[in-house]
């Protein structure tokens, strides 16, 4: 079953900066909430298709370490490239890159792949 479901495959960059000795240093409470809504609002796009498409869609979401080249190679190809992260791939295909696209924008995106799971 898992074979035939769509791939949405999520990295991201580290939304704290990947310092190694801390978080970065944030210098406003509003730049404290923003962080917390972008993070939020994330969440809840990916948890919202989770569960709206959970019959027809699997999602994997990772953090970019540059440390880490065990990535697919359609993902070393953008990190290569110096693509901005997130890279949104569907299917291996990238769809997206250099920002996170709303759940709409999602849905949109996976109409044509999921339509096509779902023929006989």
């Amino acid at each position: 079953m898992e074979d035939s479901k769509v791939r949405i495959e999520i990295y991201e960059g580290d939304p704290f900066g990947g310092v190694c000795c801390g978080p970065p240093r944030i210098t406003s409470p509003e730049a404290v909430e923003k962080l917390r809504n972008m993070l939020t609002e994330r969440s809840q796009t990916v948890q919202r298709l989770s569960e709206e498409f959970k019959d027809t869609i699997t999602i994997k979401r990772e953090i970019i370490s540059q440390k880490r080249w065990d990535y697919p190679e359609y993902v070393r190809r953008l990190m290569f490239d110096s693509k901005p992260l997130p890279y949104i791939f569907v299917n291996g295909e990238a769809v997206v890159t250099g920002r996170f696209p709303s759940y709409e924008e999602f849905a949109a995106l996976l109409k044509s792949h999921v339509v096509d799971i779902q023929r006989p």
